[in-house]
């Protein structure tokens, strides 16, 4: 089962996203905006209603959308609670979108739990697919690209990556030294392995700046 989050970051190719892949679609908070705007229901909504009016609330109701609502005060963020939701239902694959922007903190945040759960969860946009690694992972890429592999929650043990212009078998990771900054794509399909630990890895569709 798939479901796709839509979150309250920056979110220029929201309409690119065709909701007929996913089974489960889910607004976190804010992410309900959008869909509203567009003249779209999620199945559920997900949030404490701190980036939303009552109204909004309530047109998500009339439209269909099962509304889940959590106190403001609270020990989880939004996205946790909205992964937890989809995990419960029976996701194997979450994509999230909407997720980039100014809020640092949240993005790293977002990393950590990426890396929490035991189903494949990815952060995608127009410019950038972000993913955890703990065991072994082969994907998609294409000649040329901007690909980052760094360490996160602590070092990784073991690491090899194949298919990238700077190959690594069996190697540490640590935190205080992220030299898998900046590799490049030789090949149409990468893997990255980890022994122990976790790995982020930043696949950059467009190169940047």
């Amino acid at each position: 089962m798939r479901s796709a989050l839509f979150l309250n970051g920056d979110c220029e190719d929201f309409e690119g996203v065709d909701l007929e892949d996913y089974d489960l679609v889910i607004a976190v908070d804010g992410g309900a905006k959008r869909f509203l705007k567009a003249g779209l229901v999620p199945d559920l909504f997900v949030g404490d209603g701190d980036s939303l009016d009552e109204s909004d609330l309530n047109e998500l109701r009339a439209l269909g959308c099962e509304v889940l609502l959590f106190p403001k005060e609270k020990d989880e963020i939004d996205t946790e609670l909205a992964l937890r939701k989809a995990i419960e239902r029976g996701a194997k694959e979450i994509d999230i979108f909407c997720w980039t922007g100014e809020r640092l903190d949240m993005l790293l945040a977002l990393m950590y739990l990426m890396g929490s759960f035991n189903v494949k969860i990815t952060a995608k946009s127009r410019k950038l697919i972000v993913g955890v690694v703990s065991t072994e992972l082969e994907l998609e890429a294409n000649p040329n690209e901007k690909w980052s592999i760094i360490p996160i929650a602590g070092d990784a043990y073991g690491v090899t990556l194949k298919g990238f212009k700077y190959e690594i078998a069996n190697k540490n990771m640590p935190c205080d030294h992220p030299y898998g900054v900046s590799n490049i794509a030789i090949s149409s399909r990468v893997k990255i392995s980890v022994e122990r630990g976790k790995v982020a890895y930043f696949r950059w569709l467009k190169k940047p700046s």
